[in-house]
């Protein structure tokens, strides 16, 4: 059975298995919170949000995370 997780808890899994990781999130998300998870990886990872619309009204947030270090290998 699944357990329910944490976007912390999340994040950190995922980083172990690919160096991009999307998110497709509430609207209501703390951006705030999304910045300090990358900050606080070890090396820092890039963030990128995306805030989708629909019909004018913000439905969801869109959060890709990317690791600067190892793009480039």
């Amino acid at each position: 059975m699944l357990k329910p997780r944490d976007g912390y808890f999340l994040f950190n899994t995922a980083k172990q298995i690919g160096r991009r990781i999307i998110m497709f999130l509430p609207r209501n998300i703390d951006l705030n919170q999304l910045a300090e998870l990358c900050l606080t990886s070890n090396p820092p990872w890039s963030l990128e949000v995306e805030k989708n619309f629909m019909n004018g009204k913000l439905k969801a947030i869109t959060a890709y995370f990317s690791n600067v270090v190892t793009e480039g290998r």
